[in-house]
């Protein structure tokens, strides 16, 4: 299933912070960047019904003229193992803006904690370290929560991963839009794509409550 969306549940920047000053950090081009990514089966961050899972990010293509101004196309594409259902494949396509890639968002996010659009929130909730499936620790990480989204487009390309997630069919029309749909995201600058060490997404589908966690894996050498 392939959908397109203007940011991965809810991470397009159609606003701009005012510029912290006094930062060294050069913007990077992201452009071909990949990053990994591994499903924690722990049953505290992801439902039962997935038995097992990976996905890539992908920055596919720079899109100077796109509607929300000069963006990156993002793919993240992933194949889950679903009981009952088998292998369940699909890609989700965003636009990310060039301003996310960019350190001064980051900067302006810790300084005034959260960032409102009216399709989304974003908030930092602070630091942590955070310790992936391949045993790699990365220290005092950025802990955002993006919220509140409310673009149908975005809702719908999402929430084939919540239903995988719940064992439910994701090509299925007559499934409703996910509910409460939050992305809490683990970022660590070096980290490729996103930066995102570690992503968890969780809804409600159906009246169910389902969450499927992922680990961003270096790729082996």
């Amino acid at each position: 299933m392939i959908r397109e969306l203007v940011i991965a549940g809810a991470v397009v920047l159609t606003t701009s912070f005012t510029p912290v000053t006094g930062s060294s950090t050069k913007a990077r081009d992201p452009l071909g960047e990949r990053a990994p990514y591994q499903l924690d089966k722990s049953r505290v961050r992801t439902t039962g019904m997935l038995e097992s899972g990976s996905a890539e990010g992908i920055v596919k293509d720079y899109l100077p003229d796109h509607e929300q101004g000069p963006s990156y196309n993002v793919e993240l594409n992933y194949d889950f193992v679903v009981q009952f259902y088998g292998h369940q494949k699909g890609t989700t396509k965003w636009a990310f803006t060039k301003e996310f890639f960019e350190p001064t968002f980051m900067e302006n996010l810790r300084a005034t904690g959260t960032y409102v659009t009216p399709d989304y929130k974003i908030r930092h909730e602070g630091y942590a370290d955070a310790r992936n499936l391949d045993g790699v620790v990365y220290p005092h990480c950025d802990v955002i929560l993006i919220y509140d989204v409310v673009i149908p487009e975005q809702i719908n390309a999402i929430s084939s991963i919540l239903f995988a997630a719940a064992g439910m069919d994701p090509n299925n029309k007559a499934n409703a839009d996910i509910e409460d749909l939050k992305i809490r995201a683990h970022i660590f600058s070096s980290v490729p794509v996103l930066g995102a060490v570690k992503l968890d997404l969780s809804g409600v589908a159906r009246g169910m409550n389902v969450k499927a966690g992922l680990d961003f894996r270096k790729a082996a050498k």
